[in-house]
Order: structure tokens, then sequence, then C-alpha cells
């Protein structure tokens, strides 16, 4: 019975532990859940604000997309900038310290004026990336904006990491956010340690 447990235990940390398939650790993560309601237009919001479900806005703020952009999921999504760069999202979210966390999300741009590179900042854990979206190069349209699908990951170094999206480009026209998406993945133990405790299971075999 313990050559079998130990031979699960192997088989699970070889396999490298990967929280595939599970819910995102991030809730509203493509900000469909709101008490307020754009339509086809946006709605302002100011930083501080937590009327989207999960989320508090940062700096400057946001604007909240109604129909007004074609989202990537659902019908809503974000303008990081407000009034200029500086705006943005955020979340907190429980994580264990050492893991590494994956980071999706789609990005585009609020092409109704320039410039035309939209530049947005990702961090959490102590960790950060600018991603940029050339909304001309694209061709993007509010019908069709051309989301570009982006992964990053940091390691977690506390129990409580906040996930932020920033808006880095200049004037009120700034990079497009939708379908956020967060997992976990344990970190894979030491070589050393597996090839000790399949010395460990051929000794439990002999007896």
């Amino acid at each position: 019975m313990l050559s079998v447990r130990l031979n699960t235990l192997i088989v699970s940390c070889l396999a490298g532990s990967a929280i595939a398939g599970t819910p995102s650790l991030i809730i509203n993560g493509s900000f469909e859940e709101s008490s307020l309601n754009p339509g086809a237009n946006w709605s302002v919001l100011g930083g501080g604000d937590t009327s989207i479900n999960g989320w508090i806005t940062i700096g400057s703020g946001i604007d909240y997309f109604g129909t007004i952009l074609n989202a990537s999921d659902g019908i809503h999504s974000l303008d990081i900038n407000n009034l200029s760069s500086g705006g943005g999202i955020s979340q907190s979210f429980v994580t264990q310290v050492g893991w590494t966390y994956t980071v999706t999300f789609d990005m585009a741009a609020n092409m109704f004026g320039g410039p035309a590179e939209k530049i947005m900042n990702v961090s959490a854990g102590g960790s950060a990336e600018d991603f940029v979206f050339d909304y001309i190069a694209a061709g993007s349209t509010a019908q069709n904006p051309n989301w570009a699908s982006h992964e990053w990951s940091f390691v977690a170094t506390s129990t409580s990491s906040t996930l932020q999206f920033t808006g880095v480009s200049g004037s009120v026209y700034g990079a497009a956010l939708d379908n956020v998406y967060v997992t976990g993945e344990v970190p894979a133990p030491p070589a050393l340690g597996l090839i000790g405790l399949a010395g460990l299971m051929g000794t439990r075999r002999r007896r």
C-alpha cells in the first residue's frame, strides 16, 4: 500500500502540478457584473470606484464600455485611461508564496483618438511588464477591435497578491482590456528529492 501511495505521489509531482481546467482565481474577469449599465455608450469611473464587481479603479480611473466597442468576451470591456494615463483597475486574490501565477487577458484600443500605440502596464507580486497595441497597424474598428490575447506570469511573494492594469500611454483614449483569467501552478519539487523518494520506494518494495 505504501509503494502505491509513493508511486502516486511521484507521478503527481512529475506532472508539474499545474492547476488546469479550474475556475479563474479572480472574479468577474470579463467585467460583465456591475451596478452600471453603459448601454451603447460608456460610463466614466473615477479612482476608488467599486461599481464593477470584484474590482477597484485606481489613479484617474477608467471608462466602462458598453456596446460602443465590441468586447472580446460578453458585452463589456474597459478603457484603462480615463482623463489621462495613470488610470487603471485592480483586484486582490489569495496566493501561495512561491507559486507561479499565469495571467491571460485580451487587449485592444479605444481607437476613437490617438496615440496609435496604446500602452498598458500589468503588475503583481513585485513584477511588472508593459504591453503595446497599435490600433492602426491592427486595422481596428469599433465593430472589429482585433483583440490580441496575451499571457504574463509572476511568482507570488505573499499570501495575497494584487493584480493591477494601468494605463501608460497619454490622452483620454487608452488601451482596452477584457477577458482576464488567472491560474496558479504548484512549484515542482527538487529533482534530488524525487530521486531520494524513488530510492525509498525501492527499499520498501524489497522488504
